[in-house]
């Protein structure tokens, strides 16, 4: 057999193995892509209120539908049409995608999505990234020049008014790799650090979440909502309700949600022991309670670092 028709069989069949190798990581996690693009896809559909619900139950405490609705809107997913997902990871229970979103339009936003399972094995979006419209010059359309106004002597002609500048919006983990998160609930005891935390300042309001955690073979569902001043020094009683910007804190465990047990006599408490430049130090304690029974909360200490 001539060489060259050897050198062009050795190449189809090195193509043929590449083509494989690609085609089985695409079939394995196309699980987190498909979710990935359904949640933009039903945003667009059906409404952001049904998009919300699509999304991981940390996504959900960490922002409220109201909040969602209104980031839907800035970023115009109203106006999803596909989605395009070339980079593609998973490990151990979680996910991620990054690649583009196009609006209708033809108007392409760099995109990144963090997912995670449910208990029923399914994926759903813990957090995502995304470039709004206006941010990148590119995709904005030429202004048009306006006529300089007549030179005066001795003065300086005004400055060209600039567009304001559309802010990014993120949704993402800003908790460093050193922070942590613990207590002792019931007779266990329990943590969470680095990117299984979310940290989120509102204003002077800080929200602390975190994330189910899988270490080989041991999955913890457990999760657990702060939220508190992060201005304030003075002890914080927490509240049941987090839906308003106030101090509060919710437990999920075992598929279970819990919320602070009215019949305590213990106020659930949180203090800021240590502030040093952007890390919060503190401590909380609560006694908790849901339809399956009750659950203390003590011992409890935080050390969250905010993205300057």
């Amino acid at each position: 057999m001539p060489f060259y028709k050897k050198l062009l069989i050795g190449l189809a069949a090195v193509a043929v193995v590449a083509t494989v190798i690609v085609g089985t990581v695409f079939y394995f996690t196309s699980g987190i892509s498909d979710a990935a693009t359904d949640f933009f896809a039903t945003t667009a559909s059906s409404g952001a209120a049904a998009g919300y619900r699509k999304a991981a139950g940390g996504f959900r405490q960490a922002v409220s539908e109201q909040e969602f609705e209104a980031i839907a809107d800035r970023l115009g997913l109203a106006r999803f049409k596909s989605a395009s997902w070339p980079t593609r990871e998973m490990q151990s229970g979680r996910g991620k995608v990054v690649g583009t979103v196009t609006l209708e339009g033809d108007v392409t936003l760099p995109a990144t999505v963090n997912l995670v399972k449910n208990e029923a094995g399914q994926w759903q979006v813990f957090n995502f990234e995304l470039t709004p419209p206006g941010a990148n010059p590119g995709q904005q359309a030429e202004q048009p020049k306006q006529a300089e106004p007549p030179r005066q002597a001795e003065q300086t002609p005004p400055a060209k008014p600039q567009a304001p500048k559309t802010a990014e919006q993120k949704i993402e983990s800003t908790a460093q790799p050193g922070d942590r998160i613990s207590a002792r609930i019931g007779d266990k005891d329990w943590s969470s650090s680095g990117t299984g935390m979310i940290a989120v300042a509102l204003g002077n309001v800080l929200l602390v979440q975190t994330t189910p955690s899988v270490q080989g073979d041991d999955i913890d569902l457990t999760t657990l909502k702060l939220q508190f001043d992060a201005t304030s020094l003075q002890e914080q009683t927490l509240a049941r309700d987090c839906n308003a910007n106030g101090p509060c804190i919710e437990l999920s465990r075992d598929s279970h949600e819990f919320l602070i047990d009215r019949a305590s006599k213990q106020p659930a408490l949180l203090k800021i022991t240590r502030v040093d430049g952007n890390a919060i130090e503190g401590t909380f304690s609560a006694d908790m309670e849901s339809l399956n029974g009750k659950a203390t909360i003590r011992d409890g200490h935080f050390h969250v670092t905010l993205k300057p």
